[in-house]
């Protein structure tokens, strides 16, 4: 005999309207519409497979009025020429998911007698004149940091570890939790950052460029020591629209990647060999970072028209797409998770862990494994054998 469940007809009208309801199962659109409509109750067990259809947690099934999701940071303008009305279901998950995460941390460092993050706010009280000095005061780097990397790829390595070393989180991936169908749109967001004043956290959309990932975390990082929230989605880096706030991180990333005094001087140099195009390649290659960085600078100096950057950052673009089955992680499945999760996370959890202070099974729901694969990853990240 089947049991069926009262539900709200608002909220059930609120989930369908927050899910992508148009590529749901027809048998899946049928029940929402008949149990929006009040027609028709579910059951328990239909409730569960509509759940998992909608990406919904199934709690808010069950909810008389619909939840409140406050996420007002997440700063929505049209991107690629697409118009982003609201939050998809799948950047609210990782965002929940990540919430999770810092709040665990949080409670970890608050019980351990840390003290609050000095990063978080650090710029505040700065004249906007020196924000690049200090930051690079605090990351340790040389003006010309970037002649020690090979590549993009190895500058984010190597700025990664460092800013996780001042007590910020980086996660990154490309999905939500392990579900390969739920993929990040990088046209929604190539990343966010989430402010806390014990464990500031960075998500990296990993779905994005080498040169974008390097760009993003330290445009990231400077929200952070500006102390304020962040969801950043200007693909192309074009300053036009921007909040004040974005502008000013997008100026301190530039600087940081491409330091204006050595980038005349480079320029000057390059454009004797090479047309303005040609130059902003080479220079690219120079300073390790992508062509719509250099292209963006040569503009900023009057050395190129604003047809000839936006050009070459659609450009950028469209070589990125061509090339995205160059994946991060190289398909192993270990290499890839600990790509995902903060090194540091990954140490304070499994101390906890031993500590007896947080349960197995809570580890498991942080890092979306199992017991198995738990245990291998933390035996890869920290070298502790379980």
């Amino acid at each position: 005999m089947a049991f069926y469940v009262d539900v709200s007809t608002t909220t059930i009208d609120w989930i369908i309207q927050q899910c992508n309801f148009a590529l749901l199962p027809e048998r899946i659109q049928k029940n929402l519409l008949a149990w929006k409509s009040g027609l028709k109750k579910p059951t328990n067990n239909q409730l569960i497979e509509a759940s998992k259809a909608t990406y919904m947690p199934f709690g808010y099934f069950f909810l008389t009025n619909p939840p409140q999701e406050d996420y007002s940071f997440v700063d929505y303008r049209t991107v690629d020429s697409e118009e982003l009305i609201k939050p998809s279901r799948n950047l609210i998950d990782t965002i929940h998911n990540m919430q999770n995460i810092q709040n665990w941390a949080e409670n970890y460092l608050i019980q351990e007698g840390f003290a609050k993050n000095r990063i978080v706010g650090l710029l505040r009280n700065t004249n906007e004149n020196d924000y690049v000095d200090v930051l690079r005061e605090e990351l340790n780097l040389d003006i010309k940091w970037y002649e020690n990397s090979k590549t993009s790829k190895d500058s984010f390595k190597n700025i990664r570890n460092i800013i996780s070393n001042l007590g910020i989180f980086v996660m990154m991936s490309g999905i939500v939790e392990n579900n390969t169908k739920r993929l990040l749109n990088i046209n929604e967001f190539r990343a966010f950052t989430i402010i806390n004043d014990y464990v500031p956290l960075i998500f990296i959309n990993s779905n994005d460029s080498p040169n974008g990932k390097l760009f993003s975390l330290i445009h990231e990082f400077a929200h952070i020591c500006l102390g304020e929230n962040s969801l950043f989605n200007d693909r192309f880096s074009n300053g036009t629209n921007l909040k004040e706030i974005e502008k000013k991180c997008n100026k301190i990333a530039a600087e940081l990647l491409v330091p204006q005094k050595i980038f005349v001087k480079e320029w000057n140099r390059g454009i004797k060999k090479y047309d303005e195009e040609r130059c902003i390649k080479e220079l690219a290659q120079i300073f390790k970072c992508g062509i719509t960085v250099i292209a963006r600078k040569a503009l900023d100096n009057n050395f190129i028209t604003f047809e000839l950057y936006n050009k070459l950052a659609k450009l950028a673009v469209a070589i990125f797409n061509q090339s995205k089955n160059d994946k991060d992680g190289g398909g192993n499945f270990y290499t890839t998770t600990l790509s995902r999760l903060d090194n540091r996370f990954l140490s304070m959890l499994q101390s906890s862990v031993q500590e007896g202070k947080t349960q197995y099974t809570e580890a498991y729901r942080l890092t979306n494994t199992k017991r198995g694969i738990y245990d291998k990853l933390i035996e890869k990240a920290c070298g502790v054998s379980l």
